[in-house]
């Protein structure tokens, strides 16, 4: 199934955005989630998350760790995106990244980014079609990146993902 495309010639919509540097900001509380998330959700966290962190091995990188707050603001995020109907980094009347990942406790950031997608796939299918795109690949194999945040929100046969980075000083 071909899905519109926003940064890549892609046959998934996908996203991504890095920020080298955090600038304090005044934290903005997440959006919050819209839709109930499906039973399969976290299995599919998990599930990411241990494919991302075995390409990151093989790429010499350290695994990222999860946090709660992270994981927070990638599945309000990814909540907003389905709400919306709208695959984008910062949605209308949404915080941009860094004032997200601020209000979750990574006000302290020294490196951040996030990838996003939309559609119906596996976790597999999903990382692949990432690191199929340089600015996406760059992002999630970038070995200075320690902890993480994954999102997935499924809303009918659509699955919104969100994968939050960050690099702490």
């Amino acid at each position: 199934m071909m899905l519109s495309v926003r940064s890549a010639t892609l046959p998934l919509a996908v996203l991504a955005t890095v920020l080298l540097t955090a600038v304090p900001a005044t934290a903005q509380p997440a959006p919050t989630p819209q839709h109930v998330r499906g039973p399969d959700t976290a299995r599919i966290e998990v599930k990411l998350l241990a494919h991302v962190n075995v390409v990151r091995r093989q790429s010499g990188c350290r695994r990222l760790k999860a946090r709660a707050g992270l994981h927070g603001s990638a599945t309000a995020h990814s909540s907003a995106m389905a709400a919306q109907g709208s695959l984008s980094h910062q949605l209308p009347g949404e915080a941009d990244l860094r004032d997200r990942l601020a209000a979750a406790g990574y006000r302290d950031a020294a490196l951040m980014g996030e990838v996003i997608a939309v559609g119906p796939m596996s976790p597999r299918e999903a990382l692949n079609r990432w690191l199929e795109s340089p600015p996406h690949r760059a992002l999630l194999l970038d070995c200075r990146m320690r902890l993480v945040g994954l999102g997935v929100q499924a809303v009918g046969d659509q699955l919104w993902w969100t994968i939050d980075l960050v690099r702490r000083h």
